[in-house]
Order: structure tokens, then C-alpha cells, then sequence
């Protein structure tokens, strides 16, 4: 997967979203079960998954820096880019959830 992000702060941001997504994708297959795999693939609902997650990382931003001692402002961040970069994320773990549902229907523990 390429993907083309602009300068170290939208760079930043894009693996501080995809860190959130990890941690929301575990809260989701955790409390969601086996209806996971089928609201994984939601349009829709994973669209504003992905654009709050968007939004809501501008809060602790500074924190991730700290965290991981990068150096960059908020102020030059491109948003738009980094949702484009975290569809395209969202895309890969969508196809690798596919798959592994495609397993579990043919398992033969499913029985």
C-alpha cells in the first residue's frame, strides 16, 4: 500500500489515526462479537468511524508527539489527506476482515 502524505506533521497525524483506529477496531471486534466483520465492511458507518477519529485526534495530538518525541505543529497538518490515507488503511484491514470471515463460514469447528 503507498501512500503520499505531504510533510512530517500530516505524516504524524496519519499514525497517530491509525493508532486510534487499531485501538477502536479491538474495542469493536471486543464488544461487537461476530457482528464485527459484518460492520466492518458498513460504508457508511465506518465513514464516520474514520472521520471522528479525524477530528477527535486533534485533542490529544500534542500527547502523541511526546509520546513517540516527534517535532511538528497542528497547524500543518492536512486533514484531508490524512482521511484519504486512513480510508485507504481502512480499506486493507476491510479485505483482511473479509477474508477471515470467508475462513470462519468454512471452518470446521464451526460445525
Amino acid at each position: 500500500m503507498q501512500m503520499n502524505v505531504s510533510n512530517d506533521a500530516t505524516k504524524f497525524f496519519i499514525l497517530k489515526s491509525a493508532e486510534d483506529y487499531y485501538l477502536y477496531l479491538q474495542r469493536m471486534q471486543e464488544y461487537m462479537g461476530k457482528r464485527f466483520y459484518h460492520n466492518i465492511e458498513g460504508d457508511d458507518y465506518m465513514e464516520g468511524v474514520l472521520k471522528s477519529i479525524i477530528e477527535n485526534g486533534n485533542k490529544d495530538y500534542n500527547k502523541f508527539l511526546k509520546k513517540y518525541k516527534y517535532k511538528t505543529l497542528i497547524n500543518h497538518i492536512y486533514f484531508d489527506e490524512a482521511l484519504v490515507n486512513l480510508r485507504q488503511i481502512h480499506q486493507a484491514m476491510s479485505y483482511l476482515a473479509c477474508l477471515i470471515s470467508i475462513f470462519y463460514l468454512f471452518s470446521p469447528e464451526r460445525g
